[in-house]
């Protein structure tokens, strides 16, 4: 009797261990070394269906507005440098976002924003 309480304790401290090992994970990912700063950073995300979406993305000073489905990814607009799309520092709003999708959308088409 004393084995079967023991085994059954043993497998509730596993199971209670196994979202604990998972987060940790999650956090290591993101990890920095020497806090050095990004090169690929996500700025904003904007789900259109169930598995798309419009990806703003920051990379080496450009910024980048993707389609993303599980199929491909395309490039739907580009800006270098720091003028055109300005990126949020955290989380955008939907607001936001969506006046950054119009923005880019301008410059695609060629026009000013």
């Amino acid at each position: 009797m004393a084995s079967t309480a023991w085994s059954l304790l043993m497998l509730l401290v596993v199971l209670a261990l196994i979202p604990l090992a998972l987060w940790s994970l999650q956090k290591l990912q993101t990890l920095r070394v020497g806090g050095a700063p990004r090169a690929l950073q996500v700025s904003a995300q904007l789900a259109l269906g169930a598995r798309e979406r419009v990806v703003l993305l920051q990379v080496d000073g450009r910024t980048l507005l993707l389609g993303v489905t599980p199929q491909q990814v395309t490039l739907l607009a580009e800006c270098s440098g720091g003028a055109g799309v300005a990126a949020p520092a955290g989380a955008a709003a939907p607001a936001a976002f969506a006046g950054l999708l119009r923005a880019a959308a301008g410059m695609r088409a060629g026009k000013a924003p």
